[in-house]
C-alpha cells in the first residue's frame, strides 16, 4: 500500500513489522512466521528503512478478539507513543480480515500519522476508488472467515452428534478422557481419576459447599485443584452423560436429577459468598493484567483487645487464584472510598481543566473552521473537475483536504459543553452530603455514574477514568 507518502528525500522511516499467523495455516499452507519475517525484513532493508520492532502474533486466528491479539495491542500502544512512522506486512489478510476492527486501529494510526504499506500487495487509501478496492478486499476476507467458521461449526455439531470427541483430554472435566482411533476418539471415563470424580460428586451433595469439597479431594488425593476449577467441574453437564444438547454423548456419573441437585447447591454457594454488597464492585482495575478487581473479606485481628474481625477489600483473581499476574496489592474498600470522597472534586477539575486546554490547542492550530465555506469550496472544485480546469489527480486530493476539513469541523461542532456538564454540576453541587445516608448498593451507583475504573498502583497512587 502506498498511503500517506513520508518518503521525503533524504528522510528514514522508521518501520515496525507485523507478522501474523494460526496455527491451522502453518500446517496446512506454509505460512510459517520465520518465511514471513525473512520476506519483510529484507522488504524493509531493500526500501531503506529503519526497521524499530517486529510484533509477532502466533496462533492468532483472522477472527481472534483485538484483546486476544497481544502483540497487535503492544503495536497500538507503541504507535501511540509514536516509536514508528509506518508498518508493514506481507498481506492484508495478515493484518485484518473484520472491516469494523480495522477502522478501530486505522483511526489511532491515521491519528498518529503513521501509515502502513504491504509487501506483497498494493493498496491505496489516496483516491475512492483505493478505498473501495480495499472495503472490498476486507469485505472478501471477512466472508471467507466466516464462511470457514460455520464449516467448522457445522462439522463440530456433526462430531457431536455421533458421540465423537471435539477436543483433547485436557478439555474434559475430571474424571473423563478422550481415547479411541484418530478419526473417532470418544469420551470415556478415565481409570486413573474415576474415584476422584465419585468422590468429588458424593462429597458436594453431602456436604453443600465447594470449598468443603475442595480442601476434601485435595487432601485425601494430594491434589491441588482451585475453588474456580472445582465449580466449573461441577457445573460440566458431561457428568450426566450429555453434551451440547445431545443426550447419551458419554458415559455418565449420576442423573440429571442428581446434576441438577448439585447446580442448586452451587447457586446456593454464589448467593452466600454475595452477602456483602461490595461498593467498588466492576470498578477497580488492575494495573499489571487489567482485569478487574475482585471484592472478598480479608480476616484480621488486634491481639491486643483478642478481636477478630472481617472488612472489605479486593485483589486480582488472575493473580490470587490463577498466577497469571503478579500484582499483590489489596486495596481496602475503606481506604480507596476515603480517597474518592477526598479527590473526586480535584480529579473532576483536573479533567475539565485538561479538555479545556486541548480544545484552545486545537483552536489556536486550526483556524476557526467554517463548515459552510469549506461546503462551497468543494463546490468550486468540483465545478473546476467537471469543467476540466484541473486534472483527476489534483481533484482528489484537494477534495481529500477539504473533506479532512470538514469533517473535523463537524467533529468540533459536536463537542458539546455538555459532555462535561454532568461534572462541573456535581462540582457546583453538594451531592456528596448525601452519600453518607446510601447503602451499598446505591453508593456503587453512585460512584459508576461518573467513573469508568479507577486503578489502585502499587506505590499507592491512583489513576481515575471517567466515563
Amino acid at each position: 500500500m502506498k498511503k500517506i507518502i513520508k518518503d521525503i528525500s533524504n528522510t528514514v522511516i522508521r518501520t515496525a513489522i507485523y507478522i501474523r499467523v494460526s496455527s491451522e495455516e502453518q500446517v496446512k499452507h506454509g505460512y510459517s512466521l520465520q518465511a514471513q519475517r525473512e520476506r519483510l525484513v529484507e522488504y524493509c532493508k531493500e526500501k531503506g528503512y529503519q526497521l524499530i520492532e517486529i510484533y509477532i502474533d502466533e496462533g492468532k486466528s483472522a477472527r481472534s478478539k483485538l484483546k486476544n491479539r497481544t502483540e497487535l495491542l503492544r503495536l497500538i500502544e507503541d504507535a501511540k507513543a509514536q516509536k514508528f512512522d509506518r508498518i508493514v506486512f506481507w498481506r492484508l489478510d495478515r493484518w485484518f480480515r473484520n472491516i469494523a476492527d480495522y477502522y478501530k486501529v486505522q483511526e489511532v494510526l491515521e491519528a498518529n500519522k503513521i501509515d502502513w504499506e504491504c509487501s506483497d500487495e498494493e493498496y491505496s487509501t489516496t483516491t475512492s476508488n483505493g478505498r473501495l478496492h480495499l472495503n472490498i478486499k476486507l469485505s472478501i476476507a471477512q466472508n471467507e472467515s466466516d464462511q470457514t467458521s460455520d464449516r467448522i461449526k457445522f462439522n463440530f455439531e456433526n462430531m457431536v452428534k455421533n458421540g465423537r470427541a471435539i477436543t483433547g483430554s485436557h478439555g474434559v472435566p475430571l474424571g473423563y478422557m478422550v481415547a479411541g482411533e484418530e478419526k473417532n476418539k470418544k469420551v470415556v471415563k478415565n481409570p486413573d481419576t474415576e474415584q476422584v470424580a465419585i468422590d468429588m460428586l458424593e462429597y458436594i451433595r453431602k456436604s453443600g459447599s465447594i470449598r468443603k469439597t475442595v480442601t476434601y479431594i485435595n487432601e485425601k488425593y494430594n491434589l491441588k485443584i482451585c475453588y474456580d476449577s472445582m465449580r466449573h467441574y461441577l457445573m460440566n453437564e458431561k457428568y450426566y452423560g450429555c453434551y451440547r444438547g445431545i443426550e447419551n454423548y458419554c458415559e455418565p456419573y449420576i442423573t440429571k436429577q442428581e446434576f441438577d441437585e448439585i447446580q442448586s447447591l452451587i447457586r446456593k454457594n454464589v448467593k452466600n459468598n454475595k452477602k456483602y454488597d461490595y461498593i467498588f464492585s466492576g470498578l477497580l482495575k488492575c494495573p499489571k493484567c487489567g482485569c478487574r478487581l475482585s471484592g472478598y473479606q480479608q480476616m484480621t485481628s488486634k491481639p491486643k483487645y483478642n478481636v477478630k474481625y472481617k472488612y472489605p477489600t479486593y485483589r486480582c483473581n488472575h493473580a490470587h487464584n490463577d498466577k497469571l499476574c503478579n500484582y499483590r496489592k489489596h486495596p481496602s474498600e475503606n481506604v480507596i472510598e476515603k480517597y474518592m470522597i477526598n479527590n473526586v472534586k480535584r480529579e473532576m477539575l483536573n479533567l475539565i481543566k485538561s479538555s479545556d486546554s486541548s480544545k484552545e490547542k486545537k483552536n489556536s492550530k486550526t483556524v476557526k473552521l467554517d463548515k459552510e465555506k469549506i461546503k462551497i469550496k468543494l463546490s468550486r472544485l468540483t465545478d473546476l473537475y467537471i469543467d476540466g480546469m484541473i486534472l483527476i489527480e489534483k481533484y482528489e486530493q484537494e477534495f481529500q483536504k477539504l473533506n479532512s476539513l470538514l469533517q473535523e469541523a463537524e467533529k468540533n461542532e459536536s463537542e458539546q459543553e455538555s459532555d462535561l456538564s454532568q461534572y462541573k454540576d456535581f462540582l457546583n453541587s453538594n451531592a456528596l452530603s448525601i452519600y453518607d445516608k446510601l447503602d451499598n448498593t446505591s453508593r456503587r451507583m453512585f460512584w459508576a455514574k461518573y467513573i469508568e475504573y479507577i486503578i489502585y498502583n502499587e506505590d499507592g497512587t491512583y489513576d481515575i477514568k471517567f466515563k
